[in-house]
């Protein structure tokens, strides 16, 4: 199955579930029902464990495993405790902020969710090259090569996009500058260590973003392609 198919399948699932929820749900009171998290559609899991990362990405009734050299689609099995997903080859079973994972003959344990690394996931995903933010006031970054670039500004009061221009070479960095007939939208990266003041999470780069004469500082991270 190509990514393509993966990503329309996914989509599929996502809507078919939420029709299916908003026809069966109750008119009041608690249904009885318990679902562990790792069944809520359309989310993105970041677990990392002893030596490697896990990426699990959430469907109806199955899930989409990544691992570093291969992904695989786990239907949904019946498990005592928590939420269990596996074909004859993987296995992934979560409960609360821990998972287990067998590949193979690998067994990964003790692998521990990591929420703060879940947008950077996302946003690779979706083909962005580079992602920043800063704090006060809050605000993310996107680069889309050859499409555009994503300013969410104020804590996401304000949201500018303007298309990507290749980049300039600046001493130390690089700089992506794009104006239209209603923003102008400047972005200098030098590659330098940078810790966010709120998390106190470390990136490779410090950037600098001109939005319509304000300034904004913070911190970025180049993402890999799929």
């Amino acid at each position: 199955m190509s990514r393509t198919e993966l990503a329309c399948r996914l989509s599929t699932m996502t809507i078919l579930s939420l029709l299916g929820a908003c026809a069966s749900a109750p008119q009041g009171g608690d249904s009885g029902a318990s679902f562990p998290a790792a069944t809520s559609v359309g989310k993105t899991l970041v677990y990392e464990c002893e030596d490697t990362d896990i990426v699990v990405r959430t469907g109806a009734g199955e899930v989409v495993v990544h691992t570093s050299d291969d992904f695989r689609v786990l239907p949904q099995v019946k498990t005592a405790s928590g939420a269990r997903y596996e074909d004859d080859s993987m296995m992934y079973w979560s409960k609360g902020t821990e998972a287990m994972f067998q590949v193979g003959d690998r067994r990964y344990a003790g692998c521990i969710l990591n929420p703060a690394r879940a947008p950077w996931e996302e946003a690779r995903r979706r083909g962005v090259s580079f992602r920043a933010l800063g704090q006060e006031p809050g605000w993310v970054l996107e680069i889309q090569p050859g499409r555009h670039m994503l300013m969410d500004a104020d804590y996401g009061g304000l949201r500018v996009l303007v298309p990507a221009p290749e980049s300039e070479l600046t001493e130390g960095g690089e700089r992506y500058e794009s104006t239209t007939e209603s923003h102008s939208l400047q972005v200098d990266i030098v590659l330098d260590t940078c810790a966010d003041s709120m998390s106190g999470a470390v990136y490779t780069n410090r950037v600098t973003v001109n939005l319509d004469g304000r300034i904004f500082k913070g911190c970025g991270e180049a993402l890999e392609p799929l």
